[in-house]
C-alpha cells in the first residue's frame, strides 16, 4: 500500500512519538492541545529556543535557521537503511560529521531520537512549511520522498502547497543532489509571524543588547530591499539572536526566517 503525506494535526495523535521539525509550539495552541490529548513523545525542533513552562515536550534539538536541507539528509541517514542501490549511495557518502556540525543538531541526540522511534509503534513527523519555502526545497522535496517511501516514519503537513505534497507521494527515486555547504545565519534574524501582534518586534534580551534597542522603540527593520518599522517588545522567554516580526506590510516570504539590519527610529 502506497504510504501517502498525512495533511490534519489529528493524526499526531495516533502516534507514540512525534518529531516536531520547525513547527513552533510557542502562540500555538492548537497544536499544543492535539499533543496533550495524548500520551505522545514530543521531539520538539525549532531553532528559537523559547523558555516557557507552557509548552510540553519530551526533548527540545535546537537547530540552525537555515538548515533543513541537513535536517532532512541526516534524517534519510538515521532512518532509511533498506532502499535502492543509488539512495543507499547517497546516504553512505553523507558527511554526517559535518552535517550534524553545520545544523547544531548531534548526532548523539539523533541516535537517541532512533532509539525512541525504535521502541514506539508509530512515529510521525510534522513538517514546517519553510522546508517547503526553502530555496533548497526542490532537493528537499526529493529527500522527504526517500524518507517518505523508505522509513517507517509517517509524515503530516498541513495546510501545504498540493503540488509539493502530491511530490513527495509521487517520488519515484529520482536523484537526490549532493548537499553543498548550508547557508549561515550570523547576526540578528526575525522570523516572520501570523501570531504576533500588529506592527510589533518581539525579542529577547540577547537580541535587544545585539541589536541596541529597547522595550517600545520604534524601529526600522531592512532587508532583501525591504524596510518595515515596528516596535520592540521584550519577552524574557525569548533566547538568543531571533525576533518574531509581525507578518503586515511585509512582501511575500516562502521562508520565514531573514537576516536583517536593525536601526532605531530617533524621535
Amino acid at each position: 500500500m502506497e504510504k501517502k503525506v498525512l495533511k490534519s494535526l489529528d493524526s499526531l495523535q495516533k502516534g507514540d512519538v512525534v518529531i516536531l521539525l520547525g513547527s513552533p509550539l510557542f502562540f500555538n495552541p492548537s497544536l499544543q492541545e492535539k499533543l496533550n490529548q495524548s500520551e505522545v513523545q514530543t521531539i520538539y525542533m525549532n531553532p528559537i529556543d523559547y523558555k516557557s513552562d507552557e509548552l510540553n515536550f519530551s526533548k527540545y534539538i535546537k537547530y540552525e535557521v537555515g538548515s533543513e536541507e541537513g535536517i532532512c539528509a541526516l534524517f534519510l541517514y538515521y532512518f532509511v537503511h533498506n532502499s535502492t542501490p543509488e539512495i543507499q549511495a547517497f546516504i553512505e557518502d553523507l558527511d554526517v560529521g559535518y552535517l550534524s556540525a553545520e545544523t547544531s543538531v548531534g548526532e548523539e541526540e539523533l541516535e537517541e531520537v532512533v532509539e525512541k522511534s525504535n521502541e514506539a509503534f508509530n512515529t510521525y513527523v510534522l513538517l514546517s512549511l519553510d522546508l517547503l519555502g526553502h530555496k533548497k526545497a526542490e532537493n528537499i522535496i526529493k529527500i522527504l520522498g526517500a524518507l517518505n517511501q523508505y522509513s517507517n516514519v509517517r509524515l503530516v503537513i498541513e495546510n501545504g502547497c498540493s503540488k509539493d505534497i502530491e511530490t513527495i507521494n509521487s517520488y519515484n527515486n529520482e536523484s537526490i543532489d549532493e548537499i553543498e555547504e548550508l547557508d549561515s545565519y550570523d547576526g540578528l534574524v526575525i522570523c516572520k509571524s501570523d501570531a504576533i501582534v500588529e506592527n510589533q518586534l518581539l525579542g529577547g534580551v540577547s537580541f535587544s543588547k545585539i541589536a541596541k534597542i529597547n522595550e517600545g522603540d520604534k524601529v526600522l527593520i531592512q532587508f532583501d530591499g525591504q524596510t518595515i518599522q515596528r516596535v520592540f517588545k521584550i519577552d524574557n522567554n525569548l533566547q538568543g539572536t531571533i525576533a518574531l516580526c509581525s507578518h503586515e506590510g511585509i512582501k511575500a516570504l516562502p521562508y520565514s526566517y531573514k537576516q536583517v539590519k536593525i536601526e532605531k527610529v530617533d524621535e
